[in-house]
């Protein structure tokens, strides 16, 4: 069932929500940097979810880019200005609206590289929460060294290219004054230590984006945390947009995660 909600800036937050006819928790999903929740893995995912008997909900943050079309980065002049204090407000708006449907259910947070970060950051501000999954995440949101940060706010913007389609993605120097205003906040350390729920953290030993230490590092500073290495899996588990064919990573951190979820709900 699609969705269209609002956020705080009145800009479009688009989702999906499915679910089986008596669900046993609700899975809200969190895609990370210049990720959206059509990209590759995310509806094969929510179907195998579904059929783990969990209501799943997955959307695009109000700023990752996607606009009207859910395939294509029409809206850069609103990922240009995005932040992480941005996302965790989107992703209070979207665990709110999907509560307001299973108002009963136990809630997981599943988020991938960027979105597993944002995930533990925005735990604490999710009723019900019963659980957190991260595939890949990240351990730090500070990921530019000082000489890059200093050309940034000197220019003015950061220009990031998006291999799949080619497209240049322009950054403001917002994001960085948003993490020095909010160091504590976006400490994403901080926030595993902070976690009073199960976690389990899914991560490729050959991830050529975000290093298998830093999933290392975020389950050992949770208390109550389990961590599965996947050998050959890369940063997405060996997946591709689209995703013409299942690989055996992504069938295992699926499973996995499923199971994590069924144990706790």
């Amino acid at each position: 069932m699609h969705f269209t909600i609002h956020s705080d800036e009145d800009l479009p937050i688009r989702g999906e929500l499915d679910a089986p006819e008596k669900p046993n928790a609700l899975v809200v999903v969190v895609h990370g940097f210049k990720g959206f929740k059509d990209w590759g893995f995310f509806p094969w995912l929510a179907q195998q979810l579904k059929r783990h008997r969990l209501a799943v909900c997955r959307f695009n943050m109000s700023r990752s880019g996607i606009g009207q079309d859910p395939e294509s980065f029409d809206r850069l002049d609103l990922f240009e200005h995005d932040t992480y204090s941005t996302q965790l407000r989107d992703l209070r708006a979207a665990v709110r609206h999907a509560q307001q449907r299973f108002p009963q259910l136990p809630t997981f947070l599943l988020g991938h590289s960027r979105g597993g970060g944002v995930a533990l950051l925005g735990a604490q501000d999710v009723p019900l929460l019963a659980g957190v999954v991260t595939w890949s995440p990240i351990a730090r949101v500070d990921r530019w060294d000082e000489a890059t940060q200093h050309k940034w706010r000197e220019r003015g913007f950061l220009d990031v290219v998006n291999a799949r389609t080619g497209q240049m993605m322009r950054m403001s120097p917002v994001i960085l004054d948003d993490y020095e205003a909010h160091r504590q906040r976006l400490d994403i350390l901080a926030a595993a230590e902070r976690l009073r729920v199960p976690l389990l953290v899914v991560h490729g030993a050959a991830d050529e984006s975000v290093p298998v230490e830093e999933g290392r590092q975020i389950a050992a500073a949770a208390a109550d945390s389990s961590l599965v290495v996947l050998r050959r899996a890369s940063h997405t588990f060996n997946a591709i947009h689209p995703l013409i064919h299942v690989p055996f990573e992504l069938i295992a951190a699926t499973e996995v995660s499923a199971h994590f979820i069924g144990a706790y709900a």
